[in-house]
């Protein structure tokens, strides 16, 4: 099974330039390649960031944008998304009891569960106690099934700073339940906005390119405002193959664009 992996669009509103690169053309730019190298994938996967600042005029560009996508996608909402206008501009998406964007869907044996990790108001993540008991029930439910989980935060320190103190709150509660289902065989994140990859707790993880530009490589610093990246990182995207037992391979994938546009 082929499937692609789309994180951290940050879609603004149609004509609003006011963040370089323009999230819209590099986003169009992804999905032209994917449509014509990768409309062979089962499914996208999406997770998170699909709007800058949450706005439904965001929103409405960002579904015109990816009505354009040849093959069906799944999406969560990350830190820069509001749960409520997310759920309006897609409304077929899966929401569990509590409003969460919690759900799982099965391709070709392999589970995929897509979490909801995001605090409103915050840019750091967490799964509270609501989300915490969904995933252990949807896991008792597919034990058998192997299972690919996804979400928006990663729950370990990636050794960057800044990007570290924004990250999963949840780091133990959902580290016990990786270690007690061995059905989890791969963890896939957004976030970072760099291509990344890892174990935690013995399970293999990717974290995906953004789909507009990546954030600095910065070891140093904790402040925003002083991050450095000798050398910047353009839009990307995952092209993934998965077998039925839940093996992986994963290529990260960059388009060509102009940085100043």
């Amino acid at each position: 099974m082929k499937f692609i992996h789309l994180s951290d669009l940050h879609i603004l509103a149609r004509n609003d330039v006011s963040r370089l690169p323009d999230a819209a053309a590099t986003l169009r730019k992804v999905i032209d390649e994917v449509n014509t190298y990768h409309n062979d994938a089962e499914i996208c996967i999406i997770t998170g960031d699909i709007t800058h600042r949450g706005t439904p005029e965001q929103y409405e560009n960002a579904v015109d944008i990816l009505s354009d996508l040849a093959i069906p996608y799944l999406i969560i909402p990350g830190n820069h998304d509001i749960r409520e206008a997310f759920c309006d501009a897609f409304p077929t998406t899966e929401t569990d009891t509590h409003g969460f964007v919690n759900f799982g869907q099965t391709f070709n044996g392999v589970r995929f569960v897509m979490m909801d990790s995001v605090v409103p108001g915050h840019h750091h993540g967490t799964l509270c106690a609501q989300r915490l008991d969904w995933l252990r029930d949807e896991l008792t439910a597919h034990r058998d099934t192997p299972t690919f989980l996804f979400m928006h935060h990663p729950p370990m320190a990636m050794g960057l700073p800044f990007m570290d103190t924004i990250r999963l709150g949840a780091e133990d509660a959902l580290g016990e339940i990786v270690s007690s289902n061995q059905q989890i065989k791969h963890l896939f994140f957004g976030h970072l906005h760099r291509p990344a990859t890892g174990s935690w707790l013995g399970v293999p993880f990717v974290l995906a390119n953004s789909t507009q530009s990546g954030e600095p490589l910065d070891f140093r610093h904790e402040k925003e405002e002083e991050l450095q990246d000798p050398n910047p990182l353009g839009p990307g995207y995952g092209i993934a193959f998965a077998d039925a037992k839940g093996g992986l391979r994963y290529h990260f994938n960059f388009v060509k664009f102009d940085m100043q546009l």
